[in-house]
């Protein structure tokens, strides 16, 4: 059954005011536009009178291109009830009410009603009006015309002073009647093709599924629409394009068992390579149909998509023009279909890939949680172990030194001992226990400052202090180590306050650091050491010196801990490699800076920036 959009009832009453209220909230321009622009369309414009169709609650499915003509109302807004606003309002219940009849079958009808032209005047019109589905027993739409009797009238007056002309007039008339009464059974007929299309449709919105589904249901919905149809074929092409697959058959029931319909390939094949219709009518009897006729299934978007073919085992006659016109229609509807079908097809195919592809991120996302887990646990244990190994450090740094300041004050008490008491060879002796003692106690010292640095056990002792001599001091500290290399030494200190506030005793260990570095790596040339203001809150302490220098590989880890430029086991310089990066904690812990440019035999310079005062 034909569905039509907007209210369920209607009041036989209404004001124009009223009328006009409710096309514009119920009508489209859209309706009008899908007014299946098709060859029967062509025809009813073709008729000179006011063409409408109506279903059976008097609501207006289509109004002809005269209506805006006669009646200066645009067809849109005429759509529905809207209509109802151009017919005199003692009419308008009348009008409706042929619409609602209750007999069986329904019966055409004739009435008189005044319709307003577009000059705002009221004429007399004969609406005339037959079952747009003759052979229903229930009434599904109305179609039929609307035509001026004012003017045949004036016509007929007229022709009162020229009786010769009244009898051509009235002539005329009577073709006209009869000439109207054939235009009226072609909108019927026109009517049928356009319920067999809507039909067609409808099934087509109901059943349609998967592609394989879809193309049964057009299979099956052409032969219910087309009554002259025993069998419908639909073939799409194969996946190479150079030939056609059939892929639905609609019909089979009406064949004897074992036996399957069938039509000529090159009918298929024609239409498929034209896109035009084909019709191939012949006597019954043999394998091939008496009439089959074959249409392309095909889209101003998509193009050429398959063929539909229908054909009649016996009848002839069966399949004509206007089977071959509408089943085209059918072909296009269907292409529509296939069209909408496909694009669902591939929507799901691509819901699933994102399906896919979110259960993936899923498990990645899953997988990096649980490696981000792994290593915040190996990190946590990698800290531990850090500190058990800075606890273990300062432990056992702490019980090597004992022993080892033992050892060095021994050896010093030896040797303020009188000569007499001591050889020349034992006195050696000592004093290499003594040296060796006081490196090793430096190498100690290093490991016990670095364990209490990474265990957060160092904490700053601020004070004020004169900066100056702090550095003469360490200059002086290193003076002989530096005479006996034959290395010249120099400080220069400018500064308007030579007071700042820091830890001195820090301070001072990374001065002695980088001092003892530059004494132990240069071997000729000078060592300069330059004090001086950056700007009001900051000082810079530069030491420069003429030695080996450092490779440019080694620079971005000069404050590593543990490293050296060289490391191996017969290296030229002793030590722990921990002076540097202690260097750098102390300085950080400060609030200061420290960098250093190199070049290998050339030396290397150390800037070192620091806060007047530290906060």
């Amino acid at each position: 059954m034909t569905h039509y959009p907007g209210n369920n009832s209607f009041r036989p009453e209404f004001s124009d005011a009223e009328i006009l209220h409710k096309v514009s909230e119920i009508t489209s321009p859209q309706l009008q536009v899908d007014a299946r622009k098709t060859q029967d369309d062509r025809l009813w414009l073709a008729i000179p009178q006011i063409v409408w169709k109506v279903n059976a609650r008097g609501w207006a499915t289509y109004l002809g291109r005269s209506w805006e003509e006669y009646t200066g109302v645009p067809a849109a807004a005429a759509l529905g009830f809207g209509y109802l606003a151009c017919v005199y309002p003692e009419d308008r219940p009348r009008l409706l009410a042929r619409s609602h009849t209750s007999a069986s079958p329904p019966q055409s009808y004739e009435i008189e009603f005044r319709l307003r032209t577009r000059e705002g005047t009221y004429r007399w019109n004969l609406a005339r009006g037959a079952p747009a589905n003759p052979d229903s027993q229930e009434i599904l739409e109305w179609v039929g015309t609307y035509i001026d009797m004012d003017a045949i009238e004036q016509t007929q007056a007229g022709a009162q002073a020229e009786p010769e002309f009244w009898r051509q007039e009235a002539r005329l008339k009577a073709n006209f009647r009869a000439k109207n009464l054939c235009e009226v059974r072609t909108v019927m007929d026109a009517g049928k093709d356009l319920q067999a299309i809507e039909r067609f449709t409808n099934i087509l919105s109901q059943r349609a599924g998967n592609l394989c589904q879809l193309l049964q249901a057009i299979a099956d919905a052409t032969v219910e629409a087309i009554a002259g149809a025993e069998f419908c074929l639909v073939a799409i092409p194969e996946c190479d394009c150079r030939a056609l697959k059939l892929s639905a058959v609609g019909g089979a029931e009406n064949f004897a068992a074992g036996k399957t319909p069938h039509v000529q390939d090159k009918l298929l094949l024609t239409a498929f390579a034209t896109g035009e219709s084909q019709l191939l009518q012949s006597e019954s009897g043999g394998s091939v149909p008496a009439a089959a006729c074959a249409a392309p299934i095909e889209s101003g978007e998509s193009g050429r998509l398959g063929v539909l073919a229908i054909g009649n085992e016996q009848d002839s006659t069966a399949i004509d023009g206007e089977t071959v016109q509408l089943l085209g229609v059918m072909g296009k509807q269907a292409a529509i279909a296939i069209n909408s079908v496909r694009a669902i097809e591939k929507s799901k195919k691509q819901e699933q890939l994102l399906e896919l592809q979110n259960e993936l991120l899923i498990r990645q996302q899953e997988e990096l949680e649980n490696q981000g887990r792994c290593i915040q646990q190996q990190k946590l244990q990698l800290l531990e172990a850090a500190k058990l190994k800075s606890q273990f450090l300062g432990t056992m740094s702490h019980e090597l030194r004992t022993p080892m300041n033992a050892i060095i004050g021994f050896s010093q008490v030896l040797l303020r001992q009188h000569k007499e008491l001591l050889t020349a060879q034992q006195t050696d002796s000592v004093g290499r226990i003594l040296d060796n003692g006081k490196n090793l106690l430096v190498l100690i010292n290093d490991i016990l400052d670095l364990a209490k640095i990474e265990s957060g056990r160092t904490e700053l002792e601020i004070e004020q202090f004169d900066l100056a001599h702090l550095v003469i001091d360490v200059a002086l500290e290193f003076g002989n180590q530096a005479t006996d290399k034959n290395v010249a030494m120099s400080v220069s200190v400018c500064l308007q306050n030579q007071f700042i506030v820091n830890d001195k005793l820090r301070l001072r260990q990374v001065l002695v650091n980088l001092v003892s570095n530059a004494v132990k790596f240069t071997h000729q040339g000078s060592i300069c050491i330059e004090v001086r203001e950056l700007n009001r809150d900051r000082l810079i302490i530069i030491l420069q010196d003429t030695g080996i220098g450092i490779c440019e590989t080694e620079l971005p880890h000069i404050f590593d801990k543990f490293r050296q430029a060289d490391q191996s086991t017969t290296r030229k310089y002793p030590g722990t490699g921990l002076g540097l990066a202690i260097t750098a904690c102390l300085v950080e812990m400060m609030n200061a800076t420290i960098t250093v440019e190199s070049q290998l035999e050339k030396g290397s310079i150390f800037r070192l920036e620091i806060p007047r005062n530290v906060n």
